[in-house]
């Protein structure tokens, strides 16, 4: 059994509205899952214009379910999840569960970039990872990977970070100074 705690339940509910207000930001209109799906994505959404299942943090989740699901599927899934809670906001990042050809793709780690507000979403990897980054741009009919990184310098990276962060926390209801 699994317990699930008070923070728990926050992280999920910080996690659903990160989800929805992606989802608003790229112009998906997510429906709930139907029931001819698989079960372990019965408490998500699915855009149908985008082939996207939007999924968000729940202590019970299991990843190994999830790419099973997206492969019978054959649709892509975003993760949303939040780090851990401090006040009525936490920092979200997302997976990426990609079906391409039968293959189910896994992209972590990804954080949102924009060059302005109400221009084209990025996603990219963690410029920290250490690994090559991992660029893909979002839009209303999906989730396409990029040939290269969206921006052109370093002050363009981080501008782009920042303006994506502000940009999210406003959508799902935050403020800032």
């Amino acid at each position: 059994m699994i317990f699930v705690s008070e923070e728990d339940r926050k992280r999920t509910a910080l996690a659903k509205g990160a989800a929805r207000a992606f989802a608003g930001m790229v112009g998906w209109t997510p429906v709930p899952c139907t029931s001819i799906m698989p079960s372990v994505l019965a408490d998500f959404e699915y855009a149908d214009c985008a082939n996207i299942v939007l999924a968000h943090w729940q202590k019970k989740l299991r990843l190994t379910g999830l790419i099973k699901a997206v492969a019978e599927c054959r649709t892509d899934l975003l993760l949303v999840e939040p780090s851990q809670v401090s006040g009525k906001q936490a920092s979200s990042y997302i997976t990426l569960l990609l079906c391409r050809d039968g293959e189910v793709q896994i992209i972590t780690g990804l954080g949102m970039w924009l060059q302005e507000p109400g221009g084209p979403i990025h996603l990219v990897t963690n410029p920290n990872g250490g690994d090559e980054m991992q660029a893909f741009m979002v839009d209303r009919s999906g989730i396409r990977p990029l040939p290269t990184l969206p921006w052109s310098n370093a002050e363009a990276e981080r501008l782009g970070f920042w303006i994506a962060k502000r940009h999210w926390e406003l959508a799902i209801g935050g403020h800032y100074a």
